[in-house]
């Protein structure tokens, strides 16, 4: 249902403001709306003091979210710290506190950050050298020369006949270039050559974009076998420096990281108080809030503001105008088997206030269909198993916690109509003693019996989808809308009585009556759509009629279920082997299970949003969204 909300006024005096702010931001009980200037009221706006307030928040704000980011969480086995709400936190003693630990912070964050990156890059440049290594042996020692290893592509082997040309040309034979295969892709080389040529030397590579073995700078002017025994001596201890680091880090968060998180709440709780200020108006003495609030809720504000606040500050509700009304925001509130549902009203858009929440309704039609186009026994008991899991696996994730209590639920309706069609994994329930307690939906004189079926309840549907229309109209005082909704009723059951008349049926008298209703429903049409009624009268009687027939997709979905699991027990039956026959029956069964699961949900969802919100529902509202409630965050 769609929570009853009020329109309220709060007025109090200027020297109240920040304590009733933070009653209300206790609360999370009201809604703030943009406050409207008049001859009397002005819109209120931030004092130097409370400027000053909010840049300064904002910058406190920044740096403990970068510290929070890089002290470690607490163990996950110690329970937080419980507050009654955001403390109150003095900035001054806060930015002495970061300023003295902020150091601290950044210094060991900054030799992890080096450490792990020693961590990770030294064992690629240790798997490089050692792959040279073997192309040392037919090096001879130099002085005042330098080596440079390269690796190439053996697509681009010409590069070292380039290089051995360029040497000859600037040092004739002072030089010497070994090179061998590494794999199938890369050749590696070593280059050996006077020092005063350096510059020219490493500008060629650069021209050629030859890729060329760095070592760190701490590793300049080592041989390769130094440059080896160095990393290795490195990964040996790279380990225990991190750890003492992430000790000192530890250390660190468990004196400051609940102190920094709570000031970090109240700093953004200050923030929040300071934002909201500019919906407010104001007199030179008074300030005035402009919101909504749930009517049941009004009490309970009403008096936490008189206690905390006392007679300085007092609670009006407003008489809504017709626009106010339907500009009210939504809040909804269903029982628990109904709320999963709330999650596909909102996939859609939230229904406008004052009219019909549709997710009660969605909660028993929604699984309804999906265990008529399901049904069978097997699959709804696996699936069933399936989604209970899931939505205690999932508990804390809302969306796939919702989808798996939607599950739940069809799979339970899955299991009824699966005893109704007499089906265990397909036509097997028939071989096992499992009769239909119905029909049998395989079977071929059954099938005009489910088309019947499904047209009977896609009526139903829709008729109801009308009446509700017809409903909301009428309270809502809508003569357009009460003339659309009504009209396509009377001529759905025009239609009905005309078709029953003629396949005999109903008597044959029944026909002047229908045409009657028909013409009735038509006018009532007309005066809905006027000036296109004589057009789009009976083309929306059509139109419903269509969305009637949509619903023999229900039977369509089922009878592809039932015929595939029919397919891998026939085959089960004929490949000779048993153990073969049963794997490729799990195999089809467990597809045909997937797509029972994905493909019922989706149509049962498209009958619901294309042919029975249509009718009725009204969407458009804004979702209930009070000062004080957490943002949430991904």
């Amino acid at each position: 249902m769609i929570v009853p909300m009020t329109k309220v006024r709060i007025l109090g005096h200027k020297t109240c403001l920040d304590s009733a702010l933070a009653v209300l931001q206790e609360l999370a009980l009201v809604q703030v709306e943009p406050a409207q200037e008049s001859l009397s009221l002005r819109t209120m706006v931030l004092d130097v003091d409370r400027l000053g307030q909010r840049e300064e928040a904002r910058f406190l704000l920044a740096r403990l979210d970068a510290m929070l980011t890089i002290l470690p969480r607490p163990d996950a086995t110690q329970p937080p710290a419980l507050s009654a709400g955001p403390p109150t936190v003095d900035m001054k003693a806060l930015r002495a506190e970061l300023d003295e630990v902020m150091p601290q912070i950044q210094a060991l964050a900054q030799q992890r950050d080096a450490l792990v990156h020693e961590q990770v890059s030294l064992p690629r440049y240790r798997a490089t050298l050692i792959r040279l290594l073997p192309l040392t042996s037919d090096l001879p020692e130099f002085k005042d020369y330098e080596t440079i290893a390269l690796l190439l592509d053996r697509r681009y082997r010409e590069v070292l006949e380039l290089l051995d040309q360029t040497l000859k040309e600037l040092v004739e034979q002072k030089y010497t270039i070994v090179s061998a295969p590494l794999d199938s892709d890369t050749i590696g080389a070593l280059v050996v050559f006077p020092r005063a040529i350096s510059a020219e030397m490493h500008g060629l590579l650069g021209r050629e974009q030859v890729t060329q073995v760095r070592l760190p700078p701490d590793m300049s002017g080592m041989s390769l076998q130094q440059a080896v025994a160095h990393i290795e001596r490195r990964l040996a201890g790279v380990g225990t420096e991190i750890a003492a680091v992430d000790g000192g880090l530890r250390a660190l968060a468990q004196r400051w990281r609940a102190a920094w998180a709570a000031a970090a709440a109240a700093l953004r709780a200050r923030l929040d108080q300071l934002e909201v200020i500019s919906q407010l108006a104001e007199t030179d003495y008074a300030f005035v809030l402009i919101g909504w609030t749930p009517t049941a809720a009004l009490p309970r504000l009403e008096a936490t503001l008189a206690e905390r606040i006392g007679s300085q500050i007092v609670v009006e509700p407003l008489p809504m105008t017709a626009a106010e009304r339907r500009a009210a925001p939504v809040l909804l509130e269903n029982a628990p088997v109904v709320r999963p549902f709330e999650f596909f009203i909102r996939l859609l858009a939230l229904p406008r206030y004052g009219t019909l929440d549709p997710a009660s309704l969605m909660a028993f039609f929604m699984p309804l269909f999906f265990g008529m186009m399901l049904g069978d026994v097997a699959y709804g008991l696996l699936l069933l198993g399936l989604s209970l899991w899931a939505a205690r696996r999932f508990r804390s994730n809302a969306t796939l916690h919702d989808l798996a209590r939607f599950l739940t639920l069809g799979s339970g309706w899955a299991v009824v109509f699966g005893f109704i069609y007499g089906e265990f994994l397909g036509t097997l329930g028939h071989r096992i003693g499992l009769h239909p307690l119905w029909l049998a939906r395989e079977d071929p004189q059954a099938v005009f019996s489910l088309l019947l079926l499904t047209i009977a309840v896609g009526a139903a549907h829709i008729v109801l989808g009308l009446l509700l229309g017809v409903w909301q109209a009428w309270r809502s005082k809508s003569q357009h809308q009460l003339a659309e909704h009504g009209g396509l009723l009377i001529g759905l059951v025009a239609v009905f009585l005309l078709i029953a008349a003629v396949a005999q049926q109903l008597p044959r008298g029944f026909i002047t009556p229908a045409v009657a209703l028909l013409l009735v429903g038509l006018a009532l049409l007309a005066r809905a759509e006027w000036p296109t009624s004589m057009l789009m009268g009976p083309i929306e009687v059509l139109s419903t009629i269509g969305n009637i027939l949509s619903y023999l997709r229900i039977a369509a979905i089922g009878l592809a279920s039932v015929y595939l699991a029919r397919v891998a027990n026939d085959m089960a039956g004929t490949v000779g082997s048993l153990w073969l026959g049963l794997i490729i029956a799990a195999l089809f069964h467990a597809l045909n299970l997937v797509m029972g699961a994905f493909s019922p949900s989706i149509h049962a969802l498209r009958l619901h949003y294309v042919e029975f919100f249509g009718k009725f529902y009204e969407e458009g509202g804004r979702a209930f969204s009070p000062f004080g409630r957490p943002t949430e965050t991904a």
